[in-house]
C-alpha cells in the first residue's frame, strides 16, 4: 500500500453510520474483553478512520488514553474534531503509517487494529511495529469484519430470492453477481495481502509469537430506520451508501480492469437508482448484517 499519500475507498460519513449500530454502548464491556483492554491503559488503533470506534473505546478506559493512527489525513482531521466537539479529552490522533509507526518500543499497553490490517498488502510488517511500541505483557488484538465471498453477510432486500421487491431486482442481481465475479478474479492494486486474508489474522498472531490467544466473534446488524438512528442520520446513511455503489460502477466504467461491458454497468447503474428509490418508501427491508473475528493475545516477555 503507497506509504505517501492514502485515501480510503468508502467516504467518511458511511464508515460512520455503518458503525454506529455496531459499536452500541451496551457492546462496549464485551468489546473491552475481547480486546484485552481496561481501565486505565494507553492504547493505540491501528487504522482508525475518522473515528469510528477510538473514541468509543476511549469512554470505556477512562482514565486511560486512545491514540487513533490513520495515513489518511482527511480521516485524521475529521476525527480530531468531532472528539473536540463531543469533548472526549482522553482520545488523540494521528497521521501516520502502520508499516513505521512514530512511536517508541513498548509506548503502549495495548495495540489494536478494527479492519485496519486486513487491507494492507504486508499484515505481517504492521503487526510486527504494533508489538514493538506494545510493551511486554500488553494486548495485541486485531477484529476484521467477516464478509464477501470468503465470509458472511447479509442484505435486507437482497436476501429477498423468488420475486422482485423493486422493478428489475432479478435482473439486478444477476449484473451485481457477473460485476462481483469479475472484480474477485481482478486484483485490486495495493488493497490485501497475497497470504493473509481478514479472517486469517488468528493464524498470523500465532505465526509472529503472540501468546495466550483468544478468538471471539460479534455478529451486528445495521438498519437506518432503527429508532435509535436521528431522521437526519438516517437520510445521511442512505445517501452516502447509495453514493458508494454508485461511484464504485462509475469507476468501473472509466477502467479495464473487469470484464464486464460499459453496457451491462450503465444498466447496474439505472438498476441501483431504481433499488435505492424503492428503499427510501419501503425501509423494512433496509438492513444489512455481519460478523467481525476478533483475535486477542499477549506480547511475550523478553526471555
Amino acid at each position: 500500500m503507497g506509504t505517501d499519500r492514502f485515501r480510503w475507498i468508502q467516504p467518511a460519513e458511511l464508515l460512520e453510520q455503518s458503525r454506529l449500530m455496531r459499536f452500541r454502548p451496551e457492546m462496549r464491556p464485551i468489546l473491552l474483553n475481547y480486546f484485552g483492554l481496561a481501565p486505565g491503559m494507553d492504547v493505540l488503533e491501528v487504522g482508525c478512520g475518522p473515528d469510528t470506534m477510538a473514541s468509543y473505546l476511549a469512554e470505556g478506559i477512562a482514565p486511560g488514553t486512545v491514540t487513533g493512527l490513520d495515513l489518511d489525513e482527511e480521516f485524521i482531521h475529521r476525527a480530531t474534531a468531532k472528539a473536540k466537539q463531543r469533548g472526549i479529552s482522553n482520545v488523540s490522533f494521528v497521521v501516520g503509517n502502520a508499516y513505521h509507526l512514530p512511536f517508541g518500543d513498548s509506548h503502549f499497553d495495548a495495540a489494536i487494529s478494527y479492519t485496519g490490517i486486513g487491507v494492507l498488502t504486508d499484515p505481517v510488517v504492521a503487526v510486527q511495529e504494533m508489538l514493538r511500541v506494545c510493551r511486554p505483557g500488553g494486548a495485541i488484538s486485531i477484529a476484521e469484519a467477516v464478509t464477501g465471498p470468503r465470509g458472511i453477510h447479509f442484505f435486507g432486500i437482497d436476501s429477498v430470492l423468488g420475486e422482485e421487491p423493486f422493478p428489475g431486482a432479478q435482473r439486478y442481481h444477476e449484473l451485481m453477481q457477473d460485476i462481483q465475479a469479475a472484480i474477485n478474479t481482478t486484483p485490486i492494486s495495493d488493497v490485501g495481502s497475497q497470504r493473509w486474508s481478514p479472517p486469517s489474522m488468528f493464524g498470523l498472531l500465532g505465526t509472529l509469537g503472540v501468546t495466550r490467544i483468544r478468538l471471539n466473534a460479534w455478529g451486528y446488524a445495521s438498519a437506518p430506520d432503527d429508532e435509535r438512528v436521528s431522521t437526519a442520520e438516517r437520510e445521511q446513511w442512505r445517501k452516502a451508501a447509495y453514493r458508494l455503489q454508485r461511484r464504485s460502477l462509475e469507476e468501473l466504467q472509466n477502467s479495464y480492469q473487469t470484464r464486464i461491458s460499459n453496457e451491462k454497468l450503465a444498466e447496474a447503474i439505472t438498476l441501483t437508482d431504481t433499488r435505492f428509490r424503492w428503499l427510501r418508501n419501503n425501509a423494512v427491508y433496509d438492513w444489512e448484517a455481519g460478523v467481525s473475528l476478533v483475535a486477542s493475545g499477549i506480547k511475550q516477555w523478553s526471555l
